[in-house]
């Protein structure tokens, strides 16, 4: 494995354990994770030893692998191949509580939240680690999205 880490951090109106299944059902995840074009389909047990996968035919795009660990609510970590790659990495994502407070001047309401850091390791280049940064960045940006909608409805 290499030296080169990404690490993306967002906080996320839903509690602890909301994102954690938005993370470990295969459907849910599968809904947010890619964008809905890629037509995503995902498989995972969030069970230590357990394969998981994420993969999209119209791009002809996957990556799979082991969970490591799974602590629920708290942490998962999971081994990382794109299809096609031989480099292997490590994804480490943590799920923090957290309040978040309404708007300055409205009355102070604390909602459930949860800081959410991914911790994505073994990158063999700074620009596969910052490659993989924007990446996070918008699949985290799509769970919001994903969250913000379901209040919605």
């Amino acid at each position: 494995m290499g030296e080169h880490t990404a690490r993306v951090t967002r906080t996320l109106g839903a509690d602890r354990e909301r994102v954690w299944r938005a993370f470990v059902s295969q459907e849910e995840l599968a809904s947010w994770f890619w964008p809905p074009r890629f037509q995503t389909v995902a498989t995972v047990d969030a069970t230590a030893g357990s394969a998981w996968s994420i993969r999209s035919a119209p791009t002809a795009m996957g990556a799979s692998g082991v969970v490591v660990e799974a602590d629920e609510p708290s942490r998962i970590v999971l081994t990382w191949r794109w299809d096609g790659e031989d480099d292997e990495t490590r994804v480490t994502v943590g799920f923090a509580e957290a309040a978040t407070e309404s708007a300055p001047g409205a009355e102070r309401v604390s909602v459930p939240g949860t800081v959410l850091t991914v911790v994505h390791d073994g990158f063999g280049t700074a620009e596969a680690a910052a490659d993989h940064v924007e990446g996070w960045e918008d699949c985290l940006a799509r769970l919001g999205v994903h969250f913000d909608s379901q209040r919605n409805v």
